[in-house]
């Protein structure tokens, strides 16, 4: 998935909702209702970028971050984009195909591919759950 392709492709859409889209495109027979969400920044000489698989109702969420020091490595930001992106695609499409069994450390942890240094972490997520248990343990008239 080339960056510079999608950016053609897609005119003024956002780089990072073309990236979404394309994913949602390529990997739609695995998705159920299921859609992705990307980001990305630049922060100093890190880039990061994060892919989110997940539901409407957040009860499965799965953010892939992966960052990279683009500086070191002598690459510019968006090259760095780029290769990450395609990292992550690369994860992504091993994790669904392989039945969803295929997970990320929760730390980050270092890759090494065609010679430059990567970083990714992920874990995978009941949001909706997490806010209701925190809804109960902040109700007020739960006594102790």
């Amino acid at each position: 998935m080339s960056q510079q392709s999608i950016v053609n492709a897609t005119g003024t859409k956002s780089l990072n909702q073309a990236v979404s889209e394309v994913l949602e495109t390529k990997y739609r027979s695995w998705l159920n209702d299921r859609y992705f969400e990307v980001e990305s920044s630049v922060e100093g000489p890190v880039v990061l970028v994060k892919v989110t698989l997940q539901n409407a109702d957040k009860s499965f969420v799965y953010p892939v971050e992966g960052r990279m020091m683009f500086e070191d490595q002598d690459l510019k930001a968006d090259a760095a984009r780029s290769f990450l992106l395609d990292f992550i695609d690369s994860y992504v499409e091993e994790y669904l195909s392989g039945g969803e069994e295929t997970y990320l450390p929760i730390d980050w942890a270092t890759y090494d591919c065609e010679g430059l240094e990567l970083q990714l972490r992920g874990q995978v997520l009941n949001t909706k759950l997490e806010a209701l248990a925190d809804h109960l343990l902040n109700d007020s008239t739960i006594t102790h």
